[in-house]
């Protein structure tokens, strides 16, 4: 036979189980959660769903990320909780081409890449050092690869290094809708800037070196 005073205790224990998820009782707390679908300007977290604040750029399912109820019930979604390594900058393999074949051969120089994305601000540098066996493709123009699709709306003037012996500041520009772009250089013989070649902006060797730096916005 149940007791008055297990009774009580019963219903005591309801009430606080039920006041632990009415945040009309609770009121207004934070907590972790594991993002498990991204939805427009929202991201599910099991059976929560809260609107991103602007700051989240990029949700992902798997970001471990600081949810925020109001007392009305309403979650937001604060943003990641940072991770024990900084990864905001990452490698890339910039993929080098020319319009027509042959195609260029890093063979034993180097190239190489980084890059970070704020947003869809996306910053990074490439970096091509010719060595003995490096093949520099046809007299066609070099392409570049980004590491992601420039966005559908203007075009960005980046900088540009040629070394051979001496610097030769040049021009790296990313148009519209873009996954790879080329280098601009003075010529040698004519006022206008030429597009960067196997013979341009003069003819490359080994231990010749391409440096660029890029800013520009992505597509998405």
């Amino acid at each position: 036979m149940t007791s008055i005073a297990d009774l009580a205790d019963a219903i005591r224990l309801q009430a606080v189980t039920a006041g632990a998820t009415e945040p009309t009782v609770r009121g207004a707390d934070w907590q972790t959660a594991t993002v498990t679908a991204v939805g427009a300007g929202t991201v599910d977290c099991g059976t929560i769903t809260a609107r991103r604040l602007e700051s989240y750029q990029n949700p992902a399912v798997g970001d471990h990320i600081v949810i925020t109820q109001s007392g009305n019930g309403n979650w937001l979604a604060c943003g990641r909780t940072s991770s024990t390594t900084d990864t905001e900058w990452d490698d890339y393999n910039p993929i080098w081409t020319t319009d027509a074949n042959p195609q260029p051969s890093v063979g034993n120089g180097t190239l190489t890449g980084r890059w970070k994305r704020d947003g869809r601000t996306i910053v990074g540098w490439i970096n091509l050092v010719a060595g003995s066996t490096t093949t520099f493709g046809s007299s066609s123009d070099w392409n570049f690869s980004l590491p992601v699709q420039a966005a559908s709306v203007g075009t960005r003037l980046c900088h540009a290094e040629a070394l051979a012996g001496s610097r030769l500041a040049g021009q790296f520009v990313i148009s519209p809708s873009q996954t790879a772009s080329k280098c601009y250089f003075p010529s040698t013989t004519t006022p206008p800037l030429v597009s960067c070649r196997s013979d341009r902006p003069f003819a490359w060797a080994s231990g010749n070196q391409l440096r660029i730096d890029f800013l520009y916005e992505a597509a998405s």
